[in-house]
């Protein structure tokens, strides 16, 4: 471990100008771009799953819906949350990877306007986005979905026990945003290192590409390719996430998730979003 450290301190003295703007740019993109919709999405997720529980409700759609709405890295943990509650069912373990996704919020402020300058419709990119999700969620939850029934009296959620979730929502949420504070700009700086020792160098920019969403965005955006393409890279890299989204979810789901088998639904997400892109954009001629 020291050896590391002492390394980890070589190469931030010799790098210290990329390292320095890893730092400042994942901080601005952490503190600007992914904090303020993030922290407010864990709080009202951490109260969803406090509420679901109380009420002792495993509606597989509630899962869907809530990992489309709240964006990375909700989606795998309310999976986790269902596994925790669920020990002998599969379903999240098996959904984890799938509905792990940008928020609409985040795909329509950040990707569609600012990536892809509204370069195609909206309905048209969010269509490319959320199809291939809804379909593998189906054929996951018709292959695995508990069809034992609740059996629990319904309990009642007054204003106290709202605000005790509330109160348990903020801390959990706090805990969980630094961490991930703490992986955007590790992966920030990284991705600096790297363009860093590869400005021209197509290998160095596929990884940058693959490590870290909102790098691999901006560099699809400064890659001068064109639009069909751009679009093809754009919703696989959301259907992906990238390196730092996984770690992201090992970070904070691994407990319940097996992060083996998310990688392995990231990848099939990924063929299935390839497919339908194909379909609409080159077969169908639809952009």
């Amino acid at each position: 471990m020291i050896s590391i450290i002492l390394i980890l301190l070589f190469v931030f003295s010799v790098l210290s100008v990329p390292v320095c703007h890893g730092v400042i740019s994942g901080l601005y993109l952490y503190g600007m771009k992914i904090f303020p919709g993030l922290f407010i999405s864990f709080i009202l997720t951490n109260i969803l799953v406090r509420i679901l529980q109380q009420k002792n409700i495993n509606n597989p759609w509630i899962l869907v819906i809530t990992g489309l709405m709240t964006g990375f890295p909700n989606g795998a943990y309310i999976c986790s949350w269902y596994n925790k509650n669920n020990p002998e069912n599969r379903l999240g373990d098996m959904l984890a990877g799938i509905i792990n996704i940008p928020s609409p919020a985040f795909l329509i402020s950040y990707v569609y306007i600012n990536i892809l300058e509204k370069c195609i419709s909206l309905p048209m990119f969010l269509a490319l986005t959320y199809t291939p999700v809804i379909l593998c969620s189906y054929m996951v939850i018709l292959l695995f979905k508990d069809n034992k029934k609740d059996n629990a009296p319904h309990i009642k959620t007054g204003k106290k026990l709202i605000f005790h979730f509330f109160e348990e929502a903020v801390d959990s949420s706090i805990n969980t945003a630094l961490k991930l504070g703490a992986y955007v700009i590790i992966f920030s700086v990284i991705v600096n290192i790297i363009m860093h020792f590869s400005q021209s160098n197509t290998v160095g920019l596929l990884i940058s590409y693959l490590f870290e969403i909102s790098n691999g965005l901006a560099i699809i955006k400064n890659a001068g390719i064109p639009m069909n393409i751009t679009v093809l890279l754009t919703v696989l890299l959301d259907a992906f996430g990238g390196v730092c989204i996984i770690m992201q979810t090992k970070s904070i789901c691994s407990s319940y998730i097996s992060i083996k088998k998310y990688i392995y639904q990231k990848l099939v997400l990924c063929i299935v979003t390839l497919a339908t892109t194909y379909l609409l954009i080159y077969v169908l001629n639809i952009l």
